[in-house]
């Protein structure tokens, strides 16, 4: 997205590059209201791709509150709380999330997934209690290489 100005509220949803035919990944740090997502969402799709699916990093979902009845592209959802709205988003296959806010919430909405995060920090404390490298868990150089395609 882009804004106009620090705290500016409305934005518009840019899409770069053409995923006509393609199978598309939204990754944002976090949804909150889920408006920005559904955006993103809508406007891929309608550009064509195949299939739309989504990661956030946080899924703070506004606290469980309703939503305005209009996001800021002046789409009306209905005040309905950003999980079932995200659910009701046809273009989308699945939005994972990961649990690091709030326990894990089994009333989500079924296009909701969580991931845990607790392989990752434990590995994180492993590494600091055995002085070695955190960062060393990004390093992707020994993960096998997936096959070319065609």
């Amino acid at each position: 997205k882009s804004r106009q100005a620090p705290g500016e509220k409305t934005y518009e949803t840019i899409l770069v590059g053409d995923v006509k035919d393609r199978e598309c990944i939204i990754i944002d740090d976090m949804v909150n209201t889920g408006t920005t997502m559904v955006s993103a969402i809508n406007l891929t799709k309608e550009s064509g791709a195949r299939g739309v699916y989504a990661y956030a990093t946080h899924g703070v979902f506004g606290g469980g509150g309703s939503l305005s009845d209009r996001d800021a592209d002046g789409n009306n959802f209905n005040s309905t709380t950003a999980p079932q709205m995200l659910n009701d988003t046809d273009a989308l296959e699945f939005l994972l999330v990961s649990n690091s806010v709030g326990k894990n919430r089994p009333g989500l909405a079924p296009k909701i997934r969580q991931l845990s995060v607790a392989p990752l920090l434990a590995e994180a404390i492993a590494r600091a209690l055995h002085n070695y490298s955190i960062s060393g868990i990004l390093d992707l150089e020994d993960l096998p290489k997936p096959p070319q395609r065609p």
